[in-house]
């Protein structure tokens, strides 16, 4: 945009002001932090008709004196979101094989017009007109994109939201490329886009089965015109390029609505970095039976959810499908006659019949103050997304004792490591040993191709690594489980191996259904802790979080490690793969 004295030369140069009217506004502008433009129509110098014509002029612009918002082309205009159209003052109104159309109020704002050229990849041609009349036409133009977009369309192109994307026909090669990324990514399964500015180049990244693969290359002349495009979609301000910015798109593939989280930073490489997680909506809640639990382990949390009240908790780092978990419990015992509340940040998947809150700390809305509200709410589950705090633990504790069952996740390695974690924030031992039902940590696993995957004869080193040699089988064969871990009609096989000989593994070789990579999709691998007399004891006496994990193991607990091994040998994932989610995993019978 003009600087204050430029903008003040072009006026003064097109006889709108005199120079001396200009003196005393420029100071009231620095101490008002108030535009030029906008002092000179208050104090009665200047009409914002004067003011606009000379902008116009300046530039060799035409200048319109009203906006026929009936003949804008909604397909043309619905590219920028209403948000950044209002901001930059700024309508799309037509588009041709040749250019795009836009009238603005401010056409020494070169930055909008640049991002409408990188967006349409095509020249921009500016008329210009007054503030008030260019945004009544936006007003009036996306309120027909909003009826439209009620109607199902009609005879007008509906808001690109709405679109689905590979029904796309639109000819700006950003656009398509933007497109075509989202459009992949989906086929391959990622959860996540990373593009990232090289030195030479932009590499776009997907996370596929947790892992990362090089996705394209693209020539770093056109990062600029990619982040624009995304940031657009996002409702993000495309100007700030100094500040992180987060933001999401409503996306329709292949017919599945697609939730993107954006999350952009800006980097040494004076460009902006940005990472999109992508989350599928509706009908894509795993069941219980398919996360991948063991058999009395299913049967254990089957129990755990169908408690009236105490809180179960959901324990592992970032990315270990805690949610995913959280959501197949609530799945479970989603009933019409259940009053169920959750408080997320943010919420991932919408769930009928469940009643969802996306906490916003900015605004006062805490998982504490959401927890709180939730208990005038008469519920009978609860769930927040996560434990953080004294507050949110206190509140969680006082529903869990007047009769809620909560549910809830919490950052630690293990089970046993979430009660050190709970009396870290100043709760209580007895208060945790009184309403903790169970804790449950877990771990994913890439699952191996069934199409391609390699048997192969077992290792002892790889035995004595997973934890199932002889020994170790034998010592675990000789637990007595107590009754909190015993399920009937289950008999349970504690996980190992005795022979004859070794036992058939498996590792990933590649194929066309896997993609090249030997593996389809992730499963968890568990370890649950029922809170029985025995660690209940402990808790009270507040021992740490090893001689928690030894008499859990003791009374029959499978750790992660167990867990993992089990999984290994029924040929369902490979002994790298447990190790390296198990790395701070140790037996501690």
């Amino acid at each position: 945009m003009l600087e204050q004295r430029a903008l003040g030369s072009v006026l003064t140069r097109h006889g709108v002001v005199t120079p001396e009217a200009l003196e005393p506004l420029y100071a009231q502008q620095r101490e008002r932090a108030v535009g030029l433009m906008e002092l000179l129509v208050q104090s009665g110098i200047a009409t914002d008709v004067s003011v606009a014509r000379a902008l116009a002029a300046e530039c060799g612009l035409p200048f319109l004196t009203a906006v026929n918002a009936a003949s804008v082309s909604l397909p043309a205009a619905s590219h920028l979101p209403i948000g950044y159209a209002r901001s930059r003052r700024l309508l799309v109104t037509a588009e041709t094989d040749a250019h795009v159309e836009v009238v603005c109020a401010d056409p020494f704002d070169t930055a909008a017009l640049d991002d409408v050229r990188a967006i349409f990849g095509k020249p921009v041609v500016a008329q210009v007109a007054v503030v008030e009349v260019v945004v009544d036409a936006i007003n009036r133009v996306y309120e027909r994109l909003e009826t439209a977009s009620e109607l199902g369309g009609g005879e007008e192109h509906v808001a690109e939201d709405d679109e689905d994307i590979l029904d796309s026909d639109d000819d700006a090669p950003i656009i398509r490329w933007v497109n075509s990324l989202f459009s992949q990514a989906m086929k391959e399964r990622a959860s996540d886009i990373h593009i990232e500015p090289e030195e030479k180049e932009v590499i776009v990244r997907y996370r596929i089965d947790g892992e990362l693969y090089i996705a394209r290359r693209a020539s770093r002349q056109f990062m600029s015109s990619v982040v624009a495009r995304v940031k657009i979609m996002a409702g993000l301000n495309i100007a700030e390029k100094r500040l992180p910015q987060d933001g999401r798109i409503s996306l329709k593939i292949a017919g599945r609505a697609i939730d993107v989280r954006v999350s952009t930073i800006p980097t040494s490489r004076d460009h902006e970095r940005i990472v999109m997680r992508l989350l599928v909506k509706a009908n894509t809640l795993l069941d219980l039976t398919e996360l991948g639990f063991a058999d009395r382990d299913y049967h254990l949390m089957n129990r755990l959810i169908a408690k009236p009240d105490g809180i179960i908790l959901v324990t592992g780092p970032t990315g270990s499908g805690k949610t995913t978990t959280l959501y197949a419990c609530l799945n479970k015992i989603n009933q019409p006659n259940v009053n169920i509340l959750t408080a997320e940040d943010p919420v991932e998947y919408e769930i009928a019949g469940i009643h969802q809150v996306h906490v916003q700390p900015k605004i006062g809305l805490t998982f504490a103050s959401a927890l709180r509200a939730f208990l005038r709410q008469d519920p009978d589950i609860i769930m927040v997304g996560e434990i953080r705090d004294r507050e949110t633990a206190e509140i969680a504790i006082q529903a869990s004792m007047t009769g809620h069952l909560v549910l809830s996740t919490i950052h630690t390695n293990d089970a046993a490591s979430a009660v050190a974690r709970l009396t870290d924030m100043d709760v209580e031992p007895f208060l945790v040993r009184s309403t903790v039902a169970g804790i449950l940590a877990q771990r994913l696993v890439r699952v191996l191709c069934p199409s391609c995957k390699e048997p192969y004869e077992a290792t002892p080193f790889e035995l004595e690594q997973l934890g199932i040699d002889e020994v170790a089988t034998k010592r675990r064969a000789e637990r007595q489980l107590t009754r909190s871990y015993q399920v009937p009609d289950i008999e349970y096989q504690p996980v190992g191996w005795t022979g004859p000989g070794l036992p058939t593994f498996y590792r990933p070789k590649g194929c066309e259904q896997c993609g090249g990579n030997g593996y389809t999709g992730r499963r968890g691998i568990y370890e649950l802790l029922i809170v029985d007399d025995g660690v209940a004891g402990l808790i009270l006496s507040q021992a740490d979080a090893q001689s928690i994990k030894r008499r859990a193991q003791q009374d029959g607990m499978d750790s992660l490690r167990d867990d993992g091994a089990r999984k290994v040998l029924q040929g369902r994932t490979t002994v790298e793969e447990v190790l390296a989610a198990t790395q701070e995993d140790t037996h501690v019978d």
